[in-house]
């Protein structure tokens, strides 16, 4: 039998289902992860465990007996701000997962979950997370290398069609969107977008072409925050990231003046 992996991960997590399998199964796979997992049955437990011992990441289940999901991760952040919860759930709840997702949880999957993708977004979750959606592969996997270099969690989305069927799941506090789409004009998806989540900040990524930078532009008067343009300023980007950041955590919603096209 191969031996387990060490556990060398400084975050805790804490998975909260009703269902045994399902509890025993996420918490063998992610102490194999290397992960420091605890585990509960019920939402009040949970809360009970959280108000006693703070944890990085809490997967959650919706439905349980006694006090849903959601309920549960709104009690637990009145002792944990800072918590990062993603919830689960093998119903149709879209009432419920818009409430948690405006209440600030980062993920809401639905079951049977894909374990993979679950493992890979515990690994990657981050206080920041960043949805690149570009068709050019190169651009693409320019700016996402060097977005989770500086430690941001990075989705890539190649398409519309796959662009929105994430921010419908999950919610992304910034988003790159170039311009220049094959099936869908950039500003349509930018305002699809922001119906589904309006406190994202979007950055619209344009080409010089006169057709795309008029598109990119006028996203920016519909309420995107500003235009980077390709070839891709790695550096003007991360620079720009920092002052969002700062932005943020000042309320200062201001956007920068755009450089003349």
């Amino acid at each position: 039998m191969p031996n387990k992996k060490i556990n060398t991960k400084s975050e805790r997590i804490l998975i909260v289902d009703d269902e045994e399998n399902m509890l025993t199964t996420l918490a063998d796979i992610l102490v194999d992860e290397g992960y420091k997992v605890s585990t509960a049955d019920t939402g009040e437990e949970a809360v009970e465990i959280c108000s006693k011992e703070a944890h990085e990441i809490i997967l959650m289940d919706v439905r349980m007996p006694g006090i849903d999901g959601v309920e549960a991760f709104r009690q637990i952040r009145r002792h944990q701000e800072g918590v990062r919860v993603i919830l689960m759930s093998a119903y149709s709840v879209d009432a419920l997962k818009e409430a948690a997702l405006d209440d600030g949880a980062i993920a809401f999957l639905s079951k049977p979950l894909d374990l993979e993708k679950v493992i890979g977004l515990v690994g990657e979750v981050k206080d920041t997370a960043i949805l690149v959606v570009e068709d050019d592969e190169r651009t693409a996997e320019l700016l996402g290398a060097n977005l989770k270099e500086q430690g941001y969690r990075v989705t890539i989305a190649k398409s519309a069609h796959d662009a929105l069927e994430l921010v419908e799941q999950i919610r992304f506090d910034l988003i790159f969107l170039d311009a220049n789409l094959p099936s869908m004009n950039g500003l349509d998806l930018y305002l699809a977008i922001k119906k589904i989540t309006p406190t994202a900040v979007a950055i619209m990524i344009s080409d010089m072409e006169k057709q795309f930078e008029e598109i990119a532009r006028e996203a920016v008067r519909r309420n995107a925050y500003t235009i980077v343009r390709k070839p891709l300023d790695i550096d003007h980007i991360l620079g720009l990231l920092e002052r969002i950041t700062s932005k943020r955590v000042s309320g200062d919603s201001r956007k920068p003046p755009l450089e003349p096209s």
